[in-house]
C-alpha cells in the first residue's frame, strides 16, 4: 500500500475549465437575446416610432392643404409647418438603420386652362403645380403623399395598390360653386426636422372675365375611376379626359359661369409666379372684393407666442395664441385638447394666484361674448382634452365667441413634470372643440410653434391680426376692418393715419376704448380731402406702452 497522497490538480483543472465553459454558455445566451432583440424588437419599436410619425405628419398635411385653400380665400398669408422626418430612440446595445427623411416638393407646372364653353377661345391660362410628400421610412410603407386638385390622398399605385383619399375635393361646393386656387413656385426640402411653408397669395388681379357659360380644365394625377366618378361633383358639369400625354395627368373639365367662378393663385415661400386672381372673385356667397371674407370656420392667427407667466422662475413655459371666428355666426368653445409634439413635455401647471385668471389658470380663453377657464389643483398631464365646464377644481362656463371676433388662449405652464419648459419654438397641436349656434359640434386642429416672448405681466406686444380696406360706394373715402390681439390682455388704444405716397397724414382716427385681449370691428370713413392716398398706417398700443404698428395698402 502507498503512502503516497493523492494529488488535486486534475480536480483543480477541471473546476477552471468548468467556469470557462460557464462564461461562454452565458455569453453565448447574451449574444443570441442581442441578435433576437436586434431582430425583432428593434424594428418593431421603430415601426410605432415611424407609425406615430406617420400619423403626426398626415396632420401636418391636411392643415398645409387648407393652408393653401385658405391663403388665397382670405389673402392673407398662411404659415404651415411639415415635420419630414423622425428619430428613433437611442440604443446601447443595438443598432439603428438610418433615421427615416422625408421630402416635400413641388411638381413640374402644369396648365389651367379657361375657356369659353361657345367656341372654345382660350380667355386665361394659369400653371400650377402638385405637392408630393414622400416618406423614407425603414420599416412601414414609403407610398407617398400628395396634394392634387385640393384632394389630399395617399398613393400606393407604384406598389400595386390604389389610393386613399385623407381630404376631398374642394373644387366645387354643394351649391356649385367653382374655386380654383392654383399654387405656384418651385420648393424642395428633405431632412428629419421641420420646414415651414410660407403660402402668399396673389398681389394683383386680371381684368374681368365677360358673362358667360366656361369651360375650367384642371390637371389631375387621378382619373375617373380612380376617384372623380366618386366626387361630389353633378355628372353633367364635369369630365375627365385620359392621359393623352402619356405622362401620368388627366384633364379635369369643370363646367360652369363667370359669376360662379373664383379663381386664386398662391405662391410657395414667395409671391406667384404668374400671379393671377379674378375681380369677380366670390368668398362664401359674397360678390365684391371690398366685402369682408367668409370663410367657415375658426382660423388660427399664426401668432402663438411662448411668456413666462406669474411664478418664481423666469422661464417661458406659457403659451399664448388667438384665433377668429369665421363660421358665419355665434359659436360656444366648449373643449381644448393640448397635445405637444415633444414627449417630454409631460404636464401643464401654473404656479400663481389668484386663479380663474390669464396666466394663473392651467387654460383660460378670453372671448367677446363670455370668457372661460379651467383651474386645476396641481395642474394636469399631457395630452389632455379639456372639458370647460366640467373640468379642474374650478371653472366658469364654456368661452362664447361672436362671428367675427377674436379669442385669445392662455395655457400656463408646460413643464416636465418638474419645471417649467422654454415653449419657444416647441410644436403643440391644438384641437378646439365648438358649437355654431344654429347647432352642431365642429372641430378645428392646428400646430402652433411659439415664438419667444417675454418676462414678467405685460412684457408682449399686441398683434395685429388681419386688415384690410375698402371705399365704400366708390366714395373716394376708406373703411378700415381691423382684427387685433394682445397676449397680456390689456389692450389700450387704436390708430388710423390715412397717409400719402410722401407719408404726409391726411386723416386719422384713435379709438382709446379697446380692451382686454381682442379687439376688431369697421372704422369710420377715413376722408382723403382730395388728395391721393396709398396707405393706411395702423398701431395698436397696450396698457404697459407696447406697440404693434403695419401699413395696409389702399
Amino acid at each position: 500500500m502507498s503512502d503516497h497522497p493523492i494529488g488535486t490538480s486534475a480536480i483543480d483543472d477541471n473546476r477552471a475549465v468548468s467556469s470557462v465553459i460557464g462564461v461562454v454558455i452565458l455569453f453565448g445566451f447574451l449574444i443570441i437575446a442581442l441578435s433576437l432583440y436586434q431582430v425583432e424588437v428593434v424594428p418593431q419599436q421603430n415601426a410605432e416610432t415611424e407609425f406615430q410619425h406617420s400619423g403626426e405628419v398626415r396632420n401636418d398635411l391636411v392643415e398645409l392643404r387648407a393652408g393653401i385653400l385658405q391663403a388665397g380665400s382670405i389673402d392673407q398669408p398662411q404659415y404651415q409647418t411639415v415635420q419630414l422626418g423622425t428619430v428613433y430612440s437611442t440604443r446601447v446595445f443595438s443598432i439603428n438603420p438610418p433615421a427615416p427623411a422625408g421630402t416635400i416638393r413641388t411638381s413640374k407646372s402644369y396648365p389651367i386652362i379657361i375657356a369659353y364653353e361657345s367656341n372654345g377661345t382660350v380667355i386665361e391660362t394659369i400653371p400650377t403645380r402638385f405637392i408630393e410628400y414622400q416618406p423614407g421610412y425603414n420599416e412601414l410603407d414609403r407610398s407617398p403623399t400628395w396634394y392634387d386638385a385640393s384632394v389630399l390622398y395617399l398613393d400606393a399605385r407604384d406598389e400595386g395598390g390604389g389610393i386613399a383619399v385623407i381630404e376631398d375635393q374642394n373644387l366645387v361646393d354643394s351649391d356649385g360653386e367653382v374655386q380654383i386656387t392654383a399654387l405656384q413656385n418651385e420648393f424642395r426640402r428633405s431632412g428629419t426636422g421641420q420646414v415651414t411653408l410660407e403660402l402668399r397669395p396673389a398681389e394683383n388681379v386680371i381684368g374681368d372675365i365677360p358673362e358667360a357659360d366656361l369651360n375650367i380644365t384642371v390637371p389631375t394625377r387621378l382619373s375617373n375611376g380612380e376617384y372623380w366618378d366618386s366626387a361630389d361633383i353633378s355628372n353633367n358639369k364635369y369630365s375627365v379626359t385620359d392621359d393623352a400625354n402619356d405622362d401620368g395627368i388627366h384633364n379635369l373639365t369643370l363646367e360652369t359661369t363667370t359669376s360662379s367662378l373664383t379663381i386664386d393663385t398662391v405662391g410657395v415661400q414667395e409671391v406667384p409666379e404668374e400671379p393671377v386672381q379674378n375681380s369677380n372673385a366670390r368668398i362664401g356667397g359674397s360678390t365684391s372684393q371690398n366685402d369682408p371674407p367668409v370663410v367657415e370656420e375658426l382660423i388660427y392667427q399664426n401668432d402663438a407666442v411662448a411668456y413666462d407667466g406669474n411664478d418664481f422662475d423666469a422661464v417661458a413655459g406659457g403659451v399664448n395664441f388667438s384665433v377668429t371666428n369665421r363660421v358665419g355666426e355665434d359659436v360656444t368653445i366648449t373643449d381644448v385638447r393640448v397635445t405637444p409634439r415633444n414627449s417630454a413635455i409631460s404636464d401643464l401647471s401654473d404656479d400663481g394666484l389668484p386663479n380663474g385668471e390669464p396666466v394663473t389658470s392651467e387654460v383660460y380663453v378670453a372671448a367677446d361674448l363670455a370668457d372661460a377657464y379651467v383651474d386645476y389643483d396641481d395642474g394636469t398631464a399631457l395630452p389632455k382634452t379639456v372639458d370647460l365646464d366640467t373640468d379642474g377644481f374650478t371653472n366658469n362656463g364654456n368661452a362664447q365667441l361672436s362671428d367675427g371676433a377674436t379669442a385669445t388662449f392662455y395655457l400656463y405652464e408646460f413643464t416636465n413634470g418638474f419645471s417649467s419648459v422654454d415653449m419657444s419654438g416647441e410644436d403643440v397641436e391644438i384641437t378646439i372643440t365648438y358649437q355654431p349656434a344654429s347647432g352642431g359640434t365642429e372641430t378645428k386642429t392646428f400646430t402652433i410653434t411659439p415664438n419667444s416672448g417675454g418676462g414678467g405681466s405685460g412684457g408682449s406686444n399686441p398683434v395685429i391680426n388681419s386688415l384690410s380696406t375698402r371705399s365704400p360706394g366708390g366714395s373716394g373715402q376708406y373703411k378700415l376692418t381691423y382684427d387685433v390681439s394682445d397676449p397680456d390682455s390689456d389692450l389700450a388704444q387704436i390708430e388710423f393715419s390715412l397717409r400719402d405716397s410722401s407719408n404726409s397724414e391726411l386723416d386719422s382716427i384713435s379709438d382709446s376704448g379697446i380692451s382686454g385681449g381682442a379687439a376688431a370691428g369697421e372704422t369710420d370713413n377715413l376722408n382723403p380731402g382730395g388728395s391721393t392716398a396709398d396707405y393706411v398706417r395702423v398701431t395698436v398700443t397696450d396698457e404697459a406702452g407696447n406697440t404693434a404698428q403695419q401699413d395696409v395698402d389702399i
